[in-house]
C-alpha cells in the first residue's frame, strides 16, 4: 500500500476509471514528493469519495493516471456534524476550523452573537485551511464554510437538525449524547464566542439540548475539540 498522503482530485476531473490533477497539485507530487509513472497515490475529491490510483502520465508538468479503487465515505463520520460557533479572534478561528474538520463537521457556520468581539471573516483563508486539514487527515468530504449569520438565521436554516448547546448549565455530556446519537443523523453543535452566549441567545436557544462539557471553564477552540471528541466516541 502506499504512504497515505492524499491529493485533491476535482470530481469533473474523474472520468470513469481516469483521474487528472491541477497543476498545483502535479507540482506537489513531482517536484516537491519527486513521485513518478507507476506511482500508486491517495485522492479526495472533497464532495465524499476517496481513491487508490495510479500515476500513468507526466506531460507538461500535469499529472493524470488511472482510478484502481473507490473508497465512498472514507474517513465519514455516520453522522452529520454542523458546528455553529461565535467569531473568533484571526488566529484562533484558524484553529478551529482546522480541528473542527479534523473531527469530521461537515459544515462550519461563524455566528455574528452578541458578544463577539470580532465581526468579519476571511472566508476565503478559511475555506483554505479547511481544504489542507481534509487532505492531511484524510477525510473525502472538505466542510462548507457558510457565510456569517446571526442566530436566527441559523434557527431558520436547520429546523430538521438536533442542536446541542456546549453551555455549563447543561447536563453532562455521558448522560444526554449517547442516548440523541442512537436515533439522530444530523447534529447541529453550537459553541459560544470567549464572552459566551448572552441571556438572550440562551432564550432562543431554550427547546435546544444543553450539555456541559466538564467542571472546568473551556476556551471556545477547547470546547470545539472536546465536544466533538465526545460526539464521536458515542457515534461510532
Amino acid at each position: 500500500m502506499p504512504d497515505k498522503i492524499f491529493f485533491f482530485v476535482d470530481p469533473h476531473n474523474i472520468s470513469v476509471s481516469k483521474f487528472f490533477l491541477s497543476s498545483q497539485e502535479s507540482h506537489h507530487l513531482i517536484k516537491v514528493l519527486r513521485k513518478q509513472i507507476g506511482t500508486e497515490i491517495w485522492l479526495i475529491d472533497g464532495v465524499g469519495s476517496a481513491y487508490l490510483g495510479i500515476i500513468q502520465n507526466i506531460q507538461n508538468d500535469l499529472v493524470s493516471g488511472n482510478i484502481l479503487e473507490v473508497f465512498p465515505k472514507y474517513g465519514e463520520n455516520k453522522i452529520q456534524i454542523s458546528l455553529g460557533i461565535g467569531i473568533l479572534k484571526k488566529d484562533k478561528m484558524n484553529f478551529v476550523v482546522e480541528k473542527a474538520t479534523e473531527g469530521g463537521v461537515n459544515e462550519i457556520i461563524p455566528l455574528v452573537l452578541d458578544k463577539c468581539i470580532k465581526r468579519a471573516i476571511n472566508l476565503e483563508r478559511l475555506i483554505k485551511i479547511s481544504k489542507v486539514a481534509a487532505k492531511q487527515s484524510g477525510r473525502s468530504i472538505i466542510p462548507a464554510i457558510s457565510r456569517l449569520r446571526n442566530l436566527n438565521e441559523l434557527l431558520k436554516k436547520y429546523p430538521g437538525y438536533t442542536i446541542l448547546v456546549c453551555h455549563e448549565s447543561g447536563a453532562s455530556v455521558i448522560d444526554i449524547v449517547p442516548e440523541i446519537l442512537k436515533t439522530e443523523t444530523k447534529i447541529l453543535l453550537l459553541i459560544g464566542p470567549e464572552g459566551d452566549f448572552s441571556k438572550k441567545e440562551l432564550a432562543l436557544l431554550k427547546d435546544a439540548n444543553f450539555i456541559n462539557l466538564g467542571n472546568r471553564r473551556l476556551r471556545s477552540e477547547t470546547a470545539v475539540i472536546t465536544a466533538l471528541a465526545q460526539i464521536n466516541l458515542y457515534s461510532n
